[in-house]
C-alpha cells in the first residue's frame, strides 16, 4: 500500500465504474465496449486504480484477466454501493426518448425474437428513432447479466427467473399444434390416439419454459412420437409445410407461421396449462427513468399482440 508521504491521485466514480466493468467482463476491451469508452481510456483508469490501491488488481490468464485477492475484496465492497449511487443519480435525470441515443439490450429466445422484435422495432422507430435496441439470445448467464447491467430486460416464459428478478405480466398464452395444410389431421378434431401416433418435431430450447410441455404430457401418461429434435423455432415453418410432421407451439406464434405459409393450427386433444409471458429486470434498474420507460413501452406494445 502507499506510504503516508505519497500523494494519492485524484479518485472519482468513473474509476469504480471501470473497475466493476473490468471485474465483470474480465477484459479491458469488453469493459470499454460496455462503458462506451475507448480501450486506452479504460487502461488508463486501471493504471490509476493500481496506484490508488497499491495492488496490481488483475493479472492475465488463459480465459481473461484474473482478479487478485485485493480486487475480490474491493468488488464485494463497491459493487452494491455503485449500484445504489448510480440509481440515485439516474433517478434524478430526465429521459427524453425522442432524442436519446441510449442502447438497450433485451434477451429473448429465438421464438421470442420472431414474434417480439418486429413490433418492438416499429414502435421504437416511431417514438425513439435514435435509440439503439440490441436483442440477444437467452443464455445460462441471463440472471447474472441482468444483475450486472449487461442486460436490461429478459422477455418470455422464463419460470426460473421468477424468484430472482422484478417482473411484469405481458400476456397469457396457450399451446396448439401446427401442421401442414395438407396434413390428414389438419381438418376436424384431432383425437388423442392420432396425436400420440403423429410424427412430432420438438425444439430443444433449455433456456425456455417450453421444455415444460413434456413434463405436463408425462403427468397425463401421454408420450409423443418425437422423430426430430431441432435447435431453433425459426426452422419449423419450412420443415412442417408439405410434410406429415406436427409441432406444439404457442398459439400466437403458430398463427404467425400459418399466416405466412400453408400451415394449419389444430387444437391439442389434451389440456395443457396456459403460461405467462413476462418481462424481467433487476432491482438495480427499478428507479431508472430510462429503464422504466423501456419496460412500459415493451409491456404496452406486446400486450396488444
Amino acid at each position: 500500500m502507499k506510504s503516508m508521504g505519497e500523494q494519492t491521485p485524484l479518485f472519482d466514480l468513473n474509476l469504480i465504474r471501470a473497475f466493476v466493468a473490468i471485474y465483470e467482463t474480465r477484459s479491458v476491451t469488453h469493459a470499454a465496449e460496455r462503458l462506451g469508452l475507448t480501450q486506452p481510456t479504460v487502461s488508463h483508469a486501471l493504471a490509476r486504480l493500481r496506484v490508488c490501491y497499491g495492488d496490481r488488481l488483475f493479472s492475465r490468464g488463459a480465459q481473461g484477466l484474473i482478479p487478485s485477492a485485493a480486487a475480490e475484496r474491493l468488488f464485494e465492497q463497491v459493487n452494491v454501493a455503485l449500484s445504489t449511487i448510480e440509481g440515485t443519480l439516474e433517478a434524478q435525470q430526465v429521459f427524453e426518448p425522442g432524442s436519446s441515443t441510449r442502447r438497450f439490450r433485451i434477451a429473448t429466445s429465438d421464438i421470442g425474437a420472431l414474434f417480439f422484435i418486429p413490433p418492438l422495432l416499429r414502435h421504437f422507430q416511431s417514438v425513439a428513432p435514435k435509440l439503439q435496441a440490441e436483442f440477444v439470445q437467452l443464455s445460462d448467464t441471463v440472471l447474472e447479466d441482468l444483475s450486472t447491467g449487461a442486460l436490461d430486460l429478459a422477455l418470455g416464459n422464463l419460470p426460473d427467473l421468477h424468484q430472482h428478478t422484478r417482473e411484469a405480466h405481458v400476456f397469457m398464452e396457450r399451446y396448439v399444434c401446427l401442421v401442414s395444410a395438407e396434413h390428414p389431421m389438419a381438418h376436424g378434431t384431432l383425437e388423442l390416439a392420432d396425436f400420440m401416433r403423429a410424427r412430432h418435431v420438438m425444439v430443444s430450447s433449455p433456456n425456455s419454459g417450453h421444455a415444460l410441455i413434456e413434463g405436463a404430457l408425462a403427468q397425463r401418461g401421454i408420450r409423443r412420437n418425437i422423430v426430430a429434435l431441432v435447435p431453433q423455432f425459426s426452422v419449423l415453418p419450412s420443415l412442417v409445410e408439405g410434410s406429415d410432421l406436427m409441432v406444439i407451439l404457442p398459439e400466437r406464434v403458430a398463427g404467425l407461421f400459418a399466416s405466412q405459409r400453408r400451415l394449419k393450427k389444430v387444437e391439442i386433444p389434451v389440456a395443457l396449462p396456459d403460461f405467462e409471458v413476462r418481462v424481467h429486470w433487476h432491482a438495480r434498474a427499478e428507479s431508472s427513468p430510462a429503464h422504466r420507460w423501456l419496460r412500459e413501452e415493451v409491456i404496452q406494445t406486446l400486450s396488444k399482440l
